[in-house]
């Protein structure tokens, strides 16, 4: 005979929280912290007595067998959580009142509802797929996406006091003066940036924002390559260029050699010995460059998980470009802004549950061109405002192309967003036939 197999949970560890709060109520806050809510308890007379405890807790009252046996009687439920004979036994069982002991048993409850509702979710997407109702990429992209979403459950946050937070920020502090570092994050390649963001810290979205033609892959690139040169490991993914032409492009870029030769073989002799001088060190770098057509964020988190495991350590991904992504759930009824606002919530998700910076490029509308200073604005991010609000740091690439008296090879980073830091104009160099990006010397401008 089949055995039935029982879903986790553990009736002692729900029997003595409850027991801990009906004795010393003013617990209770110390439970909410722990995220912990009725429906994780499995025994639904155990749910019954939470959520009661619970909300004469938020009428301003002291949980006690007393006043939660009132509670129950009111919503009509003391009958069907056993009486007062069962909450007297809860209450005479509980062994411990400390803050240490309801955390622990809180803890146990919570993981054993996460487990619960892990299994519910993975039954429910094998049911899709035994019974294949829908197409596989949406069957992926909803279960990945309620997986995430599963996870961050588990980074539940606590009220701390202030004494706690600064002296843990000033030991953070110390040790940044001893390391001689003023960044809090990676950095990207240009001090100037860095100032204002403090570099790019773990769970950030970056957006890189501009209009075709304004070298966001290339700048893009460029701080990539400087990340894995600091040892950091980069997860590169392009839908719009093949790898082969981004691999020609950091090649020129890190070698000093012109774009256009690498592609012809017209090399000339210091261009070949700057080649080989390098290309060894690059090639160790700890850069990975995924090329996908059609990538979903499904897609990025099992591609970066893999690199995880591979490398052993992940610290930033970028990707080029948000628009060019797909939410295989929009496929039948297309709806671009909803779907664009879901991809980009899920980048911020994938970024704050891998703890790593997510700098993701981004297409701006032609709203910019057709203002008289053709200047980016915020309100110009293509397709959704949810790009705006889900990041945390937003700028854009501006050059004046075309216009008269303008040079081109001067480029504008205009930082518009950064929760973080402070937000201003840092101004590059573009020298195109190597695609590269450097510092803005303004006194050799002014010498030249």
């Amino acid at each position: 005979m089949k055995q039935l197999v029982t879903l986790p949970h553990n009736l002692e560890a729900e029997a003595s929280l409850l027991g801990c709060l009906l004795l010393k109520g003013s617990l209770h806050g110390k439970v909410l912290e722990k995220g912990l809510q009725p429906d994780d308890f499995w025994e639904i007379r155990h749910q019954h007595i939470f959520r009661a405890i619970h909300e004469v807790y938020q009428e301003g009252r002291t949980p006690d067998l007393i006043t939660v046996t009132e509670e129950l009687r009111k919503k009509g439920e003391l009958e069907t959580v056993g009486g007062i004979p069962y909450l007297s036994e809860l209450q005479d069982a509980a062994q411990f009142t400390s803050d240490a002991a309801l955390a622990d048993y809180a803890d146990i409850i919570r993981d054993k509802s996460l487990h619960r509702q892990l299994i519910k979710t993975c039954e429910e997407y094998a049911g899709l797929s035994y019974r294949q109702e829908a197409d596989f990429d949406i069957i992926v992209d909803r279960a990945t996406n309620d997986l995430i979403k599963l996870s961050l459950l588990r980074q539940t946050s606590a009220v701390s006091r202030i004494d706690d937070l600064i002296a843990n920020e000033m030991a953070a502090l110390q040790q940044r003066l001893r390391q001689g570092r003023s960044l809090q994050g990676l950095t990207s390649g240009y001090a100037a940036l860095d100032n204002l963001t403090t570099g790019f810290k773990q769970g950030e979205m970056i957006v890189v924002a501009g209009r075709p033609g304004m070298g966001k892959t290339s700048f893009a690139l460029n701080m990539a390559v400087e990340m894995a040169r600091q040892k950091a490991t980069v997860l590169f993914f392009t839908i719009e260029m093949p790898s082969a032409q981004l691999a020609r492009r950091i090649l020129s870029q890190e070698c000093l050699v012109n774009a256009k030769n690498l592609i012809t073989g017209h090399l000339d002799e210091d261009e070949y010995a700057r080649l080989w001088r390098n290309i060894d060190p690059l090639a160790d770098l700890p850069l990975y460059i995924d090329e996908s057509s059609h990538l979903t964020i499904s897609d990025v988190r099992a591609k970066a998980k893999k690199v995880l495991v591979e490398a052993k350590s992940l610290d930033a991904v970028f990707i080029d470009y948000l628009q060019l992504m797909h939410d295989s759930t929009y496929s039948k009824q297309p709806d671009r802004v909803r779907e664009v606002e879901n991809i980009s919530r899920n980048i911020k998700l994938f970024a704050k549950d891998l703890k790593v910076p997510v700098i993701t490029l981004a297409q701006l509308s032609r709203k910019a061109e057709d203002r008289k200073d053709g200047i980016p604005m915020l309100s110009d991010l293509r397709d959704s405002g949810a790009i705006e609000q889900d990041a945390d740091v937003v700028m854009f690439i501006h050059r004046d192309l075309g216009k008269e008296g303008k040079e081109k090879d001067v480029v504008t980073i205009l930082l518009r967003k950064n929760r973080n830091g402070q937000i201003g104009d840092v101004k590059l160099r573009f020298i195109s036939h190597f695609t590269k990006f450097v510092p803005f010397d303004s006194q050799e401008e002014e010498e030249g």
